[in-house]
């Protein structure tokens, strides 16, 4: 079982580890902000705001039909009830669509670090993410998927390509792209959440070889805000969306590893294959891989 801290507003309030956006190894904070034109659905991923998107709340992932995905512990209230994809045009969060236990929205399932929410209008210009519906997400250190998340970039005294990248301020957020490599799985607990958890690494752990981990310059660590963000991997040809980032290992840096003995910090997203049935129980006609089997799924409480 992995001890780790959710990303969001409060976690900054206590000294945990908050998540909205990404630092990448050598890249500085005008890099990524743009489609990477590689078939990945850029245009799925929002941030959670206030009416003009002065202030923000965290990440999530567009479904289809109005809906979206994000962490649980992502704060949507009075203030944090819009979304934008863009940060130029805002959409409003349906505050009917509600579970009692959170002001906006329903959790996809106890213990599980994970919420669809609804907004009150379809954004026609949005991409609509796929779900992994079975437990084929590609791991090991070569393996690459690509993170989109908004916020916070590194500060801008952080030098490039060092072990220790110190995270920005909201002047750094921006929506960025980055990849990493799922590596395993592991029971992610903290709060009150406890779920099977896909975890990547900053930097090249446990292998000893160069420090980017083999995966290049726009290697990706979460770090505040980043929480919801979208986990997607190419898997036989076909983009789906395999994990929610929900939680880091520490706050404020983020540890590049590059050996045994200097592992790199642990990044957590909620396993999406575990939950799919349970995420489309709440979504009307979220998109799915059909030609995915679901009968090795895990389902949590069924």
């Amino acid at each position: 079982m992995r001890k780790a801290f959710f990303i969001s507003i409060l976690a900054l309030a206590l000294g945990a580890a908050s998540s909205h956006a990404l630092v990448l190894w050598n890249l500085d904070n005008s890099a990524n902000q743009t489609d990477p034109n590689t078939g990945v659905p850029w245009n799925a991923v929002a941030k959670v705001v206030n009416f003009d998107g002065s202030l923000l709340s965290g990440s999530a992932v567009y479904l289809g039909d109005g809906y979206l995905l994000s962490a649980n512990h992502v704060g949507m209230d009075l203030t944090y009830s819009y979304i934008t994809f863009d940060g130029v045009e805002f959409f409003s969060i349906d505050p009917a669509f509600n579970d009692g236990s959170r002001a906006y929205g329903k959790q996809v399932a106890a213990g599980v670090d994970m919420a669809v929410f609804k907004l009150t209008s379809i954004p026609v210009n949005a991409a609509a993410a796929t779900l992994l519906p079975s437990a084929d997400e590609n791991f090991g250190a070569t393996n690459s998927a690509t993170l989109i998340g908004w916020g916070v970039g590194r500060d801008t005294a952080s030098p490039l390509a060092t072990n220790n990248v110190t995270w920005g301020n909201t002047s750094t957020s921006a929506k960025r792209w980055g990849v990493n490599a799922p590596r395993t799985t592991d029971t992610a607990s903290y709060d009150s959440y406890s779920y099977e958890a896909i975890i990547t690494y900053a930097g090249n752990t446990n292998s000893g070889d160069p420090l980017n981990h083999g995966l290049g310059d726009a290697e990706a660590a979460a770090t505040i805000y980043d929480s919801g963000s979208g986990l997607f991997q190419d898997i036989d040809g076909e983009w789906f969306l395999i994990g929610i980032a929900t939680a880091v290992d520490t706050g404020g840096t983020s540890h590049y590893g590059n050996d045994s003995s200097n592992g790199g910090d642990g990044n957590y997203f909620a396993r999406i294959s575990n939950h799919e049935q349970q995420i489309t129980a709440l979504v009307p006609e979220p998109e799915i891989g059909k030609s995915r089997s679901r009968s090795h799924v895990s389902v949590a409480g069924s």
